[in-house]
């Protein structure tokens, strides 16, 4: 397995500089007779609010929050509870905790807050199992809860500043997907991608594929503008998912370039549009990729193939797009046999 390098991204550097910040912090705190905390907890909570979009970090930073607030109540009541019974036997205490944790993760499904639960769990116990015994653990309780909410204020800010960048939102940008996107598609460019959409550059993308598998390609990608799919056949809303324009193919030009392609041996699959749903007709497989292409998108949300015989085959008929798979050599074969009618279509 060929290791790859990538360049070190924003998030790396601003996870450093988020827990950098906290550590500073800390040694601010250290000059000041209020108690110092753990850096630790404020680092933990600033890596958790660096995320690739602010309105993650937003929400990250609010499930940490309540999380802390509901852990450390729970926390300073079990503390108060066993200094007034005067509990001194540590297998007491730990079982004790480990029953706690039932309203704890409770109190969050009341609160609706169900994603706070694992931080609220994390805050009780390390309060309840490592400060039971402390001479002053109620310090240790409020420095928990600060360390906390210094590391999400440090983590939202350094995550939402942004280098002051004006982006062209006048103009329109097409981009094409063969060769440009698939293979350059990664995570980090998905996020770049968004990143512009969401600054309003207006993007868009051009390509000969279907909406079906334009959506795969492109999954996670915040596409807001019609696309333009099928070589420029359709125009396609991929937030309404419906067409907005469609340009189909002459009754007779369709009809001869299916029977050109039937004389020289091979199957094609007839994207044609039935009111504004697209319907993928199919007949017998003459290949290994055929069968395979059918059972892998047959599936899919965006593709709906019917079987030949249920075709209308009449002047109504609205042909979009034909798609054909055959082996190369097959190919070279048909171009051959069959190279005038190709041409003429």
């Amino acid at each position: 397995m060929k290791l790859e390098f990538p360049p070190i991204g924003a998030r790396i550097m601003k996870s450093a500089i988020a827990v950098g910040l906290c550590m500073l912090v800390y040694f601010a705190r250290t000059l000041l007779p209020i108690g110092n905390g753990i850096p630790f907890y404020g680092a933990l909570a600033a890596l958790w609010c660096i995320q690739p979009y602010n309105n993650t970090t937003k929400n990250n930073a609010v499930q940490r929050s309540m999380g802390t607030l509901i852990g450390a109540v729970y926390g300073l009541l079990f503390l108060l509870l066993f200094r007034l019974i005067n509990v001194t036997v540590p297998m007491i205490v730990y079982i004790s905790a480990s029953a706690v944790i039932i309203p704890v993760i409770y109190t969050t499904v009341v609160l609706n807050k169900r994603n706070a639960s694992f931080f609220s769990c994390v805050v009780f116990l390390s309060i309840a199992l490592t400060h039971s015994f402390d001479s002053d653990p109620y310090l240790f309780v409020l420095n928990r809860v600060i360390d906390t909410f210094i590391g999400i204020i440090i983590g939202v800010a350094v995550n939402d500043f942004r280098l002051p960048i004006k982006h062209d939102t006048d103009n329109l940008y097409v981009s094409g997907i063969d060769d440009v996107l698939i293979s350059q598609t990664s995570n980090y460019n998905k996020v770049e991608l968004n990143r512009l959409i969401r600054s309003g550059v207006k993007f868009t993308i051009s390509t000969v594929r279907t909406p079906a598998v334009l959506m795969d390609i492109m999954k996670g990608v915040e596409l807001q503008l019609p696309v333009i799919v099928m070589d420029g056949a359709a125009l396609y809303d991929v937030k309404e998912k419906r067409y907005l324009e469609t340009v189909f193919l002459p009754s007779d030009v369709s009809s001869e370039a299916e029977n050109i392609i039937a004389d020289c041996g091979m199957h094609c699959f007839v994207n044609a549009m039935l009111d504004s749903t697209l319907l993928i007709y199919y007949g017998e497989f003459r290949n290994a990729a055929e069968q395979e292409l059918f059972e892998s998108c047959r599936r899919s949300a965006y593709r709906n193939y019917v079987a030949s015989e249920y075709r209308r085959k009449d002047d109504k008929e609205r042909v979009l797009y034909l798609t054909v798979l055959a082996e190369k050599f097959s190919i070279s074969c048909s171009k051959e046999s069959c190279g005038n009618s190709l041409e003429s279509v």
